[in-house]
């Protein structure tokens, strides 16, 4: 009983190599006599072999490996110069944005977040704040301060106070931080 030429093409490279035992090399010629279409991928198969094997068929052209060597030494100084050209521009930026990231830290302080009971004595806190007309929230803003919701009305701190109103946690805690730094 003969075999399939699945089976010849899955050992067909083992053949080549002559991996197989007697009885399977035995077989296989079998199949390739009497298998027209198994015998000529043999006969490719073993072209491309012999291909592969003759430098001279893969053998770049002349100079190819003075070019090759020229080019990835260009490349290679071009990356370093690139890699220098940004390294010192990060490096002298490095201080610039710590400068600005400061500037902006004494012009814009960060949220100081307290609870109300910790809020500031009303006499820390002059002039006039804002309440919200809308809302039935309770608390007085700085004017300006953007947790203050709703059409807003001013009033002195003192108004404020006796009306019930207590400190935004956000706004008022900020200028109470600055004035114990």
């Amino acid at each position: 009983m003969g075999i399939s030429c699945q089976d010849v093409w899955r050992d067909i490279s083992d053949y080549i190599d002559e991996d197989l035992n007697p009885i399977q090399r035995a077989t296989l010629d079998q199949h390739f006599a009497e298998c027209l279409h198994c015998s000529a991928l043999l006969d490719s198969m073993r072209n491309v072999i012999a291909l592969y094997r003759d430098e001279r068929v893969l053998a770049p052209p002349n100079g190819f490996h003075e070019r090759l060597h020229k080019r990835l030494r260009e490349e290679t100084n071009s990356s370093r110069r690139s890699f220098l050209v940004w390294t010192l521009t990060a490096a002298a930026s490095l201080p610039l944005g710590i400068a600005l990231f400061s500037a902006g830290r004494l012009i814009m302080p960060a949220h100081d977040h307290q609870s109300p009971a910790s809020g500031p004595e009303p006499r820390q806190v002059a002039g006039t704040v804002a309440i919200s007309v809308d809302r039935d929230d309770n608390v007085y803003h700085i004017a300006g301060c953007p947790h203050l919701q709703g059409k807003p009305k001013f009033i002195t701190v003192e108004e404020a106070i006796r009306e019930g109103y207590i400190p935004c946690v956000y706004c008022i805690g900020k200028s109470r931080s600055k004035k114990n730094s």
